[in-house]
């Protein structure tokens, strides 16, 4: 596996990037199932824990976004719009930059949840002051800003790169 060189990296303040929310009050024991994500604090399957039909004239959580569980840092990329899990401590995290996309989104999930997963146990969670005051380290720009064409490229590298897996495999079945 190859190494990314992270040292020309800086370190960026997590609410410096994102603007933080956190969804309303919700039970998924209160909806029928439907084709709406539900989004809890799951470790797997992007955090869906079933897909459900909202309530009437319910918002939904706009997509684009970051997700992260309280409870152990699973941080995914949210592409489409989906019900949140909201009220109790185990509440999921939204983060939001105008800058985020498909792939820059899958890489920074990707190194919150590594930044962040060292510092929770189930029995300390993330709070709104740790995940403001966490950092992460990214590519940076000629300026010091971070480098989003750097990260979408980086994926669709590795997007490119499964792909081709993809298919020399399926040429062998």
């Amino acid at each position: 596996m190859l190494k990314i060189n992270i040292s020309d990296w800086k370190e960026f303040k997590i609410s410096d990037l994102f603007d933080f929310e956190r969804p309303k009050t919700r039970r998924t024991s209160d909806y029928q199932e439907g084709s709406v994500p539900y989004v809890a604090s799951g470790s797997i399957n992007n955090g869906i824990s079933r897909y459900c039909q909202p309530q009437e004239e319910e918002k939904l959580e706009k997509g684009n976004c970051i997700t992260v569980s309280p409870i152990d840092a699973s941080s995914f990329y949210q592409e489409k719009d989906f019900l949140g899990r909201g009220g109790a401590g185990s509440a999921i995290f939204i983060l939001r930059n105008d800058h985020l996309n498909l792939k820059n989104g899958l890489f920074l999930s990707t190194l919150i949840r590594v930044c962040l997963s060292s510092k929770v146990a189930y029995n300390d969670q993330i709070n709104n002051d740790m995940l403001s005051e966490s950092k992460i380290i990214m590519p940076v720009d000629s300026k010091g800003n971070p480098d989003w064409i750097y990260m979408d490229k980086y994926i669709s590298n590795e997007l490119s790169k499964a792909e081709k897996n993809i298919q020399i495999l399926s040429d062998f079945i």
